[in-house]
């Protein structure tokens, strides 16, 4: 019998008294504290998968009030994963393949009961590897956009957002500007202190953007050390001032293992339609600000893409 510390199995019962008695009996010799609770209705059921999850539910084929077919679709919609194993009186292998057929994972005569334990652990087992393969396959859609250092939007997620930002601008008429940030001999951090402190200083970095954009913004990690920033409808002066609550917001000290550094950046900021019309040429124009931001050496390091930054980079606008 199992005892305390065993795992617990929270079992939903869809049956008359004396088949959930039958049911638990065999439950009993698993290596499981079963917590059981029996229900006979749909609307029973519903109540109770609304309170709370379950590991497994059992239900008979046919039930005076409902059909087994209808508690798998209700159990669906609440939880794809969670094995539902019908126990019949019912012989024939008609019935079982409508029961697969509706959703569940097992059917079992109520005159061959000891085949529900070995059934209930191995529909537990392919549970398990179910879900482990969903979240594996959701982590890699999500990595797909995000970075995997920081969690912000990544480069591809970045250019969605733009090129939506972009859309919904003409349509509305309204500015959009996009911001620029590279941070200021960043490399220093990872040759002094080793990378595994430059990562925890950028995603202090991460953090702080997130918190302090609004949500309808977008914060990017394009790489290394540089941050992308989507502004919707934001002209070039609401740019500029949300430019400067990012770098005081970058320069606040960050304290890595007792020691407090200091973090400075350099930010180009461009708009639209001011200063281009497209994706591209947005993020390029931006680039090119920063780059005159970071060789000012008075005033703060932001700078306002101008027509004539080109001839002090090492790039070429057309």
């Amino acid at each position: 019998m199992p005892t305390e510390g065993h795992p617990r199995l929270r079992v939903l019962l869809i049956d008359g008294s004396e088949g959930a008695r039958l049911v638990l009996e065999e439950l009993a010799a698993t290596r499981y504290q079963i917590v059981a609770e029996r229900v006979d209705t749909l609307d029973a059921m519903a109540l109770a998968l609304g309170r709370q999850a379950w590991d497994l539910v059992i239900a008979e084929y046919t039930t005076p009030n409902f059909s087994g077919n209808a508690a798998v679709a209700l159990l669906r919609e609440y939880d794809e994963e969670t094995p539902f194993i019908f126990v019949s009186r019912a012989y024939g292998e008609e019935a079982a393949v409508a029961a697969m057929k509706s959703g569940g994972q097992d059917y079992i005569l109520k005159n061959r009961l000891w085949r529900l334990a070995p059934a209930v652990e191995s529909e537990l087992r392919s549970a398990t590897l179910r879900r482990s393969r969903k979240h594996a396959n959701a982590r890699l859609a999500y990595l797909a956009y995000h970075d995997s250092l920081t969690d912000l939007p990544n480069r591809v997620l970045l250019d969605d957002r733009l090129e939506q930002g972009l859309l919904a601008a003409e349509r509305s008429k309204r500015p959009l500007s996009f911001l620029l940030l590279d941070l200021d001999r960043f490399k220093l951090v990872n040759d002094s202190l080793g990378h595994a402190a430059g990562d925890q200083v950028l995603q202090e970095i991460a953090r702080r953007l997130r918190g302090l954009l609004r949500e309808v913004d977008t914060v990017a990690r394009l790489g290394g050390d540089e941050f992308a920033v989507v502004l919707p409808q934001t002209e070039r002066e609401g740019a500029e001032l949300t430019a400067m609550k990012v770098l005081n917001e970058v320069r606040r000290p960050i304290w890595l293992s007792g020691q407090r550094l200091a973090v400075s950046a350099s930010i180009g900021i461009v708009s639209f339609p001011e200063h281009a019309s497209t994706a591209a040429d947005l993020v390029q124009r931006a680039d090119v600000a920063m780059y005159v931001a970071k060789r000012s050496r008075t005033g703060p390091a932001v700078h306002v893409y101008q027509r004539d930054d080109y001839l002090h980079s090492p790039m070429l606008l057309s």
